[in-house]
C-alpha cells in the first residue's frame, strides 16, 4: 500500500522539524569533558592569579586533566563555600581536603596538611607545653586529627576559629593569639611575603593527608583521576612539580 502525504502535512512536518532544530540549538550544552574544581586561596598549593589558577595542586590536576583529555576549570571561593558547592554538585571536585564522608576520596594523596604550631618571635615559646592556658587559632570548617584536638584540650587552650590560615597568622603576629595551628609550607610563603614575625615549633605535631574530593555522584570521574594521580606520583611528576615550586620534592617533604 502506498502512503501519500498531502502538501499541508509536509508543511506541518517541516515546521515541526524547524522548531525542534531551534530548540536544540538554543539549549544549554554540557560537556562531560569539562571538569570543575573548587579551591580556596592557599599558596603555594592553590591560588588565583591574573592569568588564572596556579600552584602545586593546580598544576598536578592540570597534568591529570591533560592525560584524560579533559578541560579543567578552576573556581576560587572560601573554604566553607567550596565544601557546600561540591557537596551540592555545583562543582565536581574540591581540592586539598581531609577525609570526609560527604565526598569520594582517595586512596591516592599528593598533598598533606602539616599541623604546625606557630608562635610570635620573641615569645620565648619553644615547646608545646609552654602553650598551656593560651589562645590558639584554628580554621572554620577544617577537620583536624583527633590527637591534635586532644592535645589542645589537655593544654587547656581556648580555641578561636578564623577564616583561613593566612588571616590567623596575621592576627598572631599582631598579638591576638598565643599560637596558630597552620600548615608548614603554605605558612612559610605567607610569612615570607608579608614579613610576619612568627616562627614554627618543629617538628610539626602531626600530618593530615589531603585529597581531591569528588561529588558523590561522580564515581567514574573519581576513579579516573585517582588512577592518574597514582601514575603521576609513581613517575616522579609530582616530585618535579613540588621542586619547581618550593625547592624540594614531595617525597622529601612528606617525611615531616
Amino acid at each position: 500500500m502506498e502512503l501519500s502525504v498531502h502538501s499541508s502535512g509536509r508543511r506541518g512536518l517541516r515546521a515541526c522539524l524547524f522548531s525542534f532544530v531551534l530548540l536544540v540549538a538554543s539549549a544549554p550544552v554540557y560537556s562531560s569533558d569539562v571538569v570543575t574544581f573548587c579551591f580556596n586561596d592557599w599558596p603555594p598549593y592553590t591560588q588565583m592569579g591574573n592569568d588564572g589558577a596556579k600552584g602545586i595542586t593546580v598544576r598536578i590536576v592540570q597534568r591529570a586533566a591533560e592525560i584524560l583529555g579533559h578541560e579543567a576549570r578552576f573556581f576560587e571561593h572560601s573554604w566553607d563555600e567550596c565544601l557546600q558547592k561540591v557537596e551540592e554538585g555545583e562543582y565536581d571536585v574540591l581540592l586539598d581536603a581531609g577525609l570526609r564522608e560527604a565526598y569520594l576520596q582517595g586512596p591516592t594523596s599528593f598533598n598533606s596538611y602539616n599541623d604546625t604550631f606557630w608562635v610570635r618571635n620573641g615569645s620565648n615559646i619553644s615547646s608545646y607545653d609552654q602553650l598551656a592556658g593560651g589562645r590558639v587559632a584554628l580554621v572554620k570548617g577544617y577537620n583536624y586529627v583527633e590527637t591534635l584536638m586532644q592535645h589542645i584540650e589537655n593544654l587547656g587552650m581556648e580555641i578561636v576559629r578564623g577564616e583561613d590560615d593566612p588571616s590567623n597568622i596575621r592576627k598572631l603576629a599582631d598579638g591576638e593569639f598565643d599560637a596558630v595551628v597552620a600548615d608548614l609550607a603554605s605558612t612559610f610563603v605567607v610569612t615570607n611575603e608579608n614579613n610576619l614575625k612568627v616562627h614554627p615549633i618543629l617538628p610539626p605535631f602531626s600530618v593530615d593527608l589531603l585529597y581531591a574530593s569528588f561529588h558523590r555522584g561522580k564515581p567514574a570521574l573519581h576513579r579516573e583521576y585517582d588512577r592518574v594521580f597514582a601514575q603521576l606520583l609513581e613517575q616522579g611528576v609530582v616530585d618535579e612539580i613540588y621542586k619547581a615550586h618550593i625547592g624540594t620534592t614531595y617525597s622529601s617533604f612528606i617525611k615531616y
